[in-house]
């Protein structure tokens, strides 16, 4: 008997220097370069500075710069004004 195997995630690689999203620690960083554990990980940095940590590389999404859509307005009418 065979079993299915569902093939791995496909894990985003970022440009080194490129501001990412790490999920598990909720907070914004700088791609350093892979990590080098048993399990895929990368190497992150606060975006002024500091210390480098690890997170797993399943975990990071890229950032992204775009304003959120906003709902159009659409002009009040000024009662008194002529049609």
């Amino acid at each position: 008997m065979t079993t299915r195997r569902t093939p791995p995630p496909v894990l985003y690689t970022p440009q080194v220097g490129e501001l990412v999203r790490d999920l598990k620690h909720g907070l914004n960083g700088i791609y350093m370069g892979p990590g080098y554990g048993k399990h895929p990980t990368v190497h992150l940095r606060p975006e002024r500075g500091g210390c480098e940590w690890e997170t797993p590389a399943s975990e990071i999404q890229p950032l992204t710069t775009e304003p959120a859509l906003q709902p159009a307005r659409t002009p009040a009418r000024v009662t008194g004004e002529p049609r």
